[in-house]
């Protein structure tokens, strides 16, 4: 008899993120949820939240009724309960929106927010995550008023208007280092951060290797000209296997009878300042780039020749793999 194959076993997985970690009584937090469906049959999504927030609104999936979660108290929490059972695929990745009100009083405080895939009647839990909401009760702006308006109520509520409203600039201030950062720095600031250090933005190559590009770029501009910068540039950019070789003259010697003159040539079958380089690139860059062997080579040539200095001479090989 041949041996039967055992189907793939499906693991729970859950991810829980918020819109806002930071806000203030009477907003709205937006808590997204992403998870893979387990194999176990009557598992229930499960998100518990504390009594003071009010959940206001579900974004779920195409074809799951906006009855299907139901709300239930336990001790001093609320839970958001969702059944998976009769509307999502096993193995299958959802994600879901939930809007929640803070409905706090005005005091700094911290609020846990819980996230489960369980199965009630085994009282077991498949996967977990869970983050801390703040909730500021009094404006921070007030620390720039007079001592008399910390403790008018309507003056911390005017002014959390106004630090709503500004928290996305605020935000974009305090992480500006972030900006120059070439791993951090969002994907519309790669050019503008590439020509700070003089590097030529590429659209053919994906953002992580235009990111590493402009991370190296001092070291690559302090060794141009050089075979290290070369080897670097062409691996970064190909992701590929590199080799250069540097062709020099090798029997270049005087002697006491050595005449140098017109028409002498120091050296038979050399070829000094040329270099040839070889390159293993991935098929896989072919089908990304849309591009023909020949095409991909005579853009490789085109970086080579911006790299190496003028008076060299240079052959370029690829080779697809």
């Amino acid at each position: 008899m041949m041996n039967e194959i055992a189907p793939a076993v499906v693991s729970a997985e859950l991810l829980l993120a918020a819109d806002h970690l930071n806000r203030y009584p009477g907003e709205l937090v937006t808590l997204h949820l992403r998870f893979r469906v387990p194999e176990q049959p009557g598992v229930v999504l499960q998100l518990a939240m504390p009594r003071v927030m009010q959940a206001e609104m579900y974004d779920l999936p195409p074809g799951v009724p906006h009855t299907l979660p139901s709300v239930a108290e336990a001790g001093t929490d609320l839970l958001v309960l969702i059944p998976l059972a009769d509307y999502f695929a096993v193995g299958e990745m959802y994600e879901i929106q939930i809007g929640a009100r803070l409905k706090t009083f005005y005091a700094n405080q911290h609020l846990l927010v819980d996230a489960r895939l369980v199965l009630p009647d085994e009282a077991l839990t498949l996967a977990e995550a869970s983050l801390r909401l703040t909730v500021f009760g009094k404006a921070k702006y007030l620390q720039f008023l007079p001592e008399i308006y910390e403790s008018d109520d309507f003056t911390s509520r005017f002014l959390m208007l106004f630090e709503s409203f500004l928290k996305p600039v605020n935000q974009q201030i305090e992480q500006v280092d972030g900006y120059f950062d070439s791993d951090l720095t969002p994907p519309e600031f790669i050019p503008w951060l590439a020509s700070w250090v003089g590097m030529p933005v590429d659209d053919s190559i994906p953002l992580d290797r235009m990111r590493t590009l402009v991370r190296h770029a001092t070291t690559l501009f302090q060794r141009r000209g050089t075979e290290q910068a070369l080897h670097t540039y062409l691996e970064i950019y190909t992701t590929g296997q590199v080799e250069i070789v540097e062709r020099r003259a090798a029997n270049f010697v005087l002697g006491a009878n050595t005449v140098v003159g017109n028409e002498i040539a120091l050296g038979t079958k050399n070829q000094p300042n040329t270099i040839l380089v070889r390159l293993r690139v991935p098929a896989s860059e072919l089908e990304r780039t849309r591009y023909s062997a020949e095409t991909y080579q005579r853009k490789i040539s085109d970086l080579v020749r911006g790299v190496i200095p003028a008076h060299v001479l240079y052959e370029v090989e690829c080779a697809f793999e």
